[in-house]
Parts: C-alpha cells; structure tokens; sequence
C-alpha cells in the first residue's frame, strides 16, 4: 500500500512540474511542434561560400601527412646545432691522433666524445674509452660550453672549432666532414643500374623523393651471387633517439643491414652497419646525419653437397664508408635468394647510385 501511494505521489509531482514549466498540454504540443520545425530548418540552411571554403581548408589539412617536428632534410634549414655537431680532429685532419665526436641531442644539448688516437675507423681503437662530457648551447654567442671529467672547453658553430682545455693542456681541434672512399663509384661494366636518378623502374613500388630514392622500395628481380653498391642519407632528427633516429635498413635475401643515426654511439648489432639481431659491425663507421654515406655488399650463396642436396647458409662482406665491418659472416637460417629491399621506418630517410653486379 504504501509503495503504491508513494509511487503515486511522485507521479502527481513530477506531471506537476512539467505542467509548470512548459504549460498545459496544447502549450506543450506547440512548443515540440515548434521546435521540430526549428531542428528541419535548420537542416537545410545552405552552407555559405566562406564556410564551404573552411571546410574544404580543414579536409585538406586531414588529408596532408603530417609533418614531423624537429626533422631536417637540408643541411641549409637546420638549426644551429647541426653546425655544432660534427667530427673534430686536429688541423682538421681525420687522420689526426686527436679528434672528437660531437652528437646534438635537441634544445640545445650535446654530447661530447674526446678520442684518443683519431677518428673511427682512422686510427681510433674500438677498445679504448671514450671521454665523455656534456655540453650545452649558449645561443646569442654562437657556441657550446662544456665542463667535466676533467676539462672545460668551447666549441664555437662560426669558425668550425672545438677547443678543449685539461690542467696541463690544451686541445684544439677544428671540424671535418669525411667523404667515404667510395662515395660516387661508377657501376662497372655489365652492371645491373638499379638506380641513377633517372627513375625507380627497378623497384616496386618505385617511390621517388626528388631525384633520389625513397621508402619503401624493393627490387622486382631476386638475386643470388652479387656485389651490391648503394649510398645513403639520413635525416637530422636532433630531439630523436635510438630507434627513431634516421631509421631504415638494407634487406639482403631477407637479412637487415641497418640504416640509422647512430653517428657517435656504441655500435651495436641494431646501430648502423650492423646485422640486425645476429652481429655488430667492428667499429662504427657512421657519418654525422645529413652526410651521405655508402654500403658494400657482397652476397654469396651457401655451397651446396653433392650427396644431400642441402644448402648451407650463404655468407655476407659488408663494407661501411670504406670500412670493412663484417668479414665473409654466415647467415645462419637465411635463403640464398632474394630480393633488395630498402625499409620504411617512418624517417625519411634516402638512396641513390644503386647498382649491383652478378657473380660466379
């Protein structure tokens, strides 16, 4: 009984409340007339010449790639830091016995290597240490200030110098670019030209940037025994790190030779010129970003026994920027066919002087 009267009660109130607040029930029934009105209206108001513009403003921007922040392609719109980043060696000589490498990390930090003995792969040995300090940007000079570990010192983006102060001593070293000894080769005769900048027919999809070679491409023909020959340049990404810094890489009948920024690090198996997941390179030969680089590659089929019939795995030289960093390596598990395949790791990173020559 009770549930029943109370039940009652709020229904009185609540048809009460309606009755107040929109009126009787004609009152009612005119203003949803009214309002259904307003809504179909409404609907069919045409769109004026200036919002149809607005729209198709706003679909554009939907449509276009976005570009990504701090991501440099041309040496001519980066930012200082790329001035300040760099090889150093003594008299600029990259030869030297003493040199730095200096790798911009965005907002104006750097890291600073002091090398003993040269560059990488010119008389620097992979065993020794590497003098670490951090430096930062002082933007109205012009320069990077570095103190730690020992030394203080300045590396000024005009004059292309880095000097380094100790307690008994003062190292002044002045910036390089190192171009590898293979930049530019000519393909020999009987060469297969997979790409000269003309076009991308030898590849699928054939994605151009320019007149250079984009991602992602692979070559329509497969290939067994094989000298390959390829350059490449990474972007400058100063704000990017590890794997999202300049990535893609070279697939060799399936096996990765990475393609990254990783000018200055460690050189690990998943750094450039190393053999994605199985091994290393000897010693990290990579460039400074925005400075085009090369691989060497040779390819040979595993043998195959006479009795059995099996295959062995095939077997990979890799050369980097001149610099051989694997030596007849075997790719365990790997086909002896393939095709060339250039990543898309979603940096923009390009290829050009692509060419390779078939073996016995």
């Amino acid at each position: 009984m009770f549930d029943d009267w109370t039940h009652a009660c709020k229904n009185s109130v609540y048809t009460h409340s309606i009755t107040l607040i929109f009126g009787g029930p004609m009152k009612i029934a005119s203003r949803i007339a009214f309002g259904l009105v307003i809504i179909v209206l409404g609907l069919n108001v045409p769109i004026s010449g200036q919002d149809k513009d607005k729209k198709a403003e706003k679909d554009k921007k939907k449509a276009e790639p976005k570009k990504q922040p701090n991501v440099f392609t041309d040496i001519a719109t980066a930012p200082i830091d790329y001035k300040i980043q760099g090889e150093y060696a003594a008299s600029g000589d990259a030869k030297a016995s003493k040199a730095a490498q200096v790798i911009a990390r965005g907002n104006g930090k750097f890291d600073v290597y002091l090398l003993e003995d040269g560059l990488p792969g010119a008389g620097w040995d992979v065993k020794s240490k590497k003098l670490k300090v951090e430096a930062k940007l002082d933007a109205e000079k012009g320069i990077a200030v570095f103190a730690g570990m020992g030394v203080k010192g300045t590396i000024d983006a005009a004059k292309g110098t880095l000097v380094a102060n100790f307690e008994t001593a003062t190292l002044s070293l002045t910036r390089t670019e190192r171009t590898s000894p293979t930049m530019g080769a000519k393909a020999p005769e009987g060469a297969i030209i997979l790409f000269d900048g003309k076009n991308a027919s030898e590849w699928n999809p054939g994605k151009m940037v320019g007149d250079l070679l984009g991602v992602p491409n692979n070559t329509k023909k497969s290939f067994t025994n094989f000298k390959l020959h390829i350059e490449f340049r990474t972007p400058f990404q100063p704000t990017a790190g590890g794997q999202g810094r300049g990535n893609s890489g070279v697939y060799v009948c399936g096996r990765e030779v990475q393609v990254l920024d990783s000018f200055g690090l460690a050189g690990k198996d998943n750094e450039c010129g190393g053999l994605y997941g199985y091994r290393a390179p000897d010693v990290n030969m990579c460039y400074p970003p925005l400075v085009w680089q090369t691989y060497d590659i040779e390819h040979r089929p595993g043998k195959i026994d006479p009795q059995t019939k099996k295959q062995d795995s095939p077997t990979i030289t890799v050369r980097h920027n001149g610099m051989l960093v694997h030596d007849n390596y075997v790719l365990k598990g790997a086909g002896s066919k393939g095709n060339i395949n250039l990543q898309d790791h979603g940096n923009p990173v390009v290829y050009r002087n692509a060419w390779l020559v078939e073996t016995k």
